[in-house]
């Protein structure tokens, strides 16, 4: 079995996802200017809201989340391998 499928290393994986994902939904608390762009002194331009971030951080963390278990994975190959011997 791949160590990326043992549940102790998916709960971790999951771990960093859900960190990833958590602070990145913050961003748009802490600077919402971040997702607007002003022109001039009264026109505004909103990029993304706070439903449209939090949908976009949520595909981008499923996305991060499988990309981690292929690293994983990854290591593990070239480390049976022997390539750090």
């Amino acid at each position: 079995m791949p160590i990326q499928e043992l549940d102790n290393m998916e709960n971790l994986l999951g771990e960093v996802a859900d960190e990833f994902g958590d602070v990145m939904k913050l961003m748009f608390d802490q600077d919402p200017g971040l997702f607007e762009t002003r022109f001039g002194e009264f026109e505004v331009q909103v990029h993304s809201t706070k439903a449209t971030w939090n949908a976009q951080v949520d595909a981008a963390g499923d996305e991060f989340h499988e990309e981690l278990k292929k690293l994983v994975e990854k290591f593990e190959v070239r480390l049976l391998q022997g390539e750090f011997a």
